[in-house]
């Protein structure tokens, strides 16, 4: 039952236009099995692709200045950033994290939690290797002029 809902999530119809891969440049990447999942950003826009390579079964976009990007808040023995993207009611939180113990079998792992609320529905991992930093994001949200404020954990202008 739970892998049938995890299928019509990850394969819910969207209005925003399928393209054959990331329009832009990559926020973030990695293979989950037969599938991939891919955060671009063009144009002002962030987008989620989640598919086959070249036909995404579910495609959100948001503005870059409002969507939820979370940075990595600088404590910790692992280094990680989730962004979430919204849709009908459900939250695709992707998320990215490099372990700094340089004995760590799998130093950098990622994938997308499924919300319907505050309930996790779905989570799935990417394929060991495959996922790519999320850093870039931060650069972007500072180049317009926007600010993380980590007492309040959000972003705002820049003073």
């Amino acid at each position: 039952m739970r892998a049938a809902l995890v299928l019509a999530l990850l394969a819910a119809p969207v209005a925003t236009p399928l393209w054959a891969a990331c329009q832009g440049d990559m926020g973030f990447s990695c293979q989950i099995g037969d599938k991939s999942l891919d955060v671009c950003y063009w144009k002002g826009m962030l987008t989620y692709l989640y598919g086959p390579d070249g036909k995404p079964e579910l495609t959100i976009s948001e503005p870059f200045e409002t969507v939820a990007f979370t940075p990595w808040p600088g404590i910790g023995r692992s280094l990680w950033e989730t962004v979430a993207f919204r849709n009908d009611g459900y939250t695709y939180e992707v998320w990215t994290s490099v372990d700094r113990d340089p004995e760590a079998t799998e130093p950098r792992t990622g994938g997308v939690r499924v919300l319907q609320g505050e309930t996790t529905v779905a989570e799935l991992t990417c394929d060991p290797g495959t996922a790519t930093p999320m850093e870039t994001l931060y650069d972007l949200k500072d180049a317009i002029g926007q600010c993380w404020d980590r007492d309040s954990q959000t972003w705002g202008l820049c003073n």
